[in-house]
């Protein structure tokens, strides 16, 4: 994860949802990404105990396992699907009550954390999903992947990057609200 003299870097995250992996919940990936001149231009999300390959690369879409995936045409909050990680985290980096808000917003939340949350929004199996506590290696792949399955990532602050620790990833049509909402606006 350390920048080099290159400008072009390898972001690996050996175990992704590490906590997970201790205890034996099958909720873990490998995220491998290759970053070029400061752009995320392929990644990859392995879950070895499911056999669920996520893979993308700049301008060639996203698949599951060769499979092409794409975000779902959800385009009202109220029937989108929300998708959280550690409900204490939220309050710890400042962002309870942008996510009540958009609990509020919509009618179905679930717990999802790590990898997976990005996995399911590209799958189209939900549409929104908000991390923060984060590193650079837990993003780099993920980021590709939403976005080459036709989502929108950004940080919570709207800006496209994996190094702000916090990101928000969404089928596109319902960003701009979410970060609205996000943002008490």
């Amino acid at each position: 994860g350390a920048k080099g003299a290159t400008d072009v870097r390898w972001i690996i995250d050996p175990i992704d949802g590490t906590k997970n992996f201790v205890r034996r919940i099958p909720v873990w990936a490998t995220l491998l990404a290759l970053e070029a001149h400061g752009e995320i231009v392929a990644g990859v999300i392995l879950n070895p105990v499911t056999g669920e390959l996520y893979a993308a690369r700049k301008g060639g879409g996203a698949r599951l396992n060769g499979r092409r995936v794409s975000v779902s045409d959800v385009g009202d909050l109220w029937s989108a699907t929300f998708l959280h990680a550690g409900l204490r985290l939220y309050r710890k980096a400042g962002v309870w009550d942008g996510v009540v808000r958009l609990v509020d917003a919509t009618e179905r939340q679930r717990g999802f954390g790590d990898y997976l949350g990005y996995a399911l929004v590209a799958e189209g199996k939900a549409e929104m999903y908000v991390e923060v506590d984060l590193k650079p290696w837990d993003l780099a792949p993920c980021k590709i992947v939403v976005e080459e399955a036709g989502g929108r990532f950004t940080d919570l602050a709207g800006t496209p990057t994996i190094y702000s620790g916090n990101a928000l990833a969404t089928n596109g049509r319902l960003h701009d609200a979410a970060l609205a909402l996000l943002a008490g606006r």
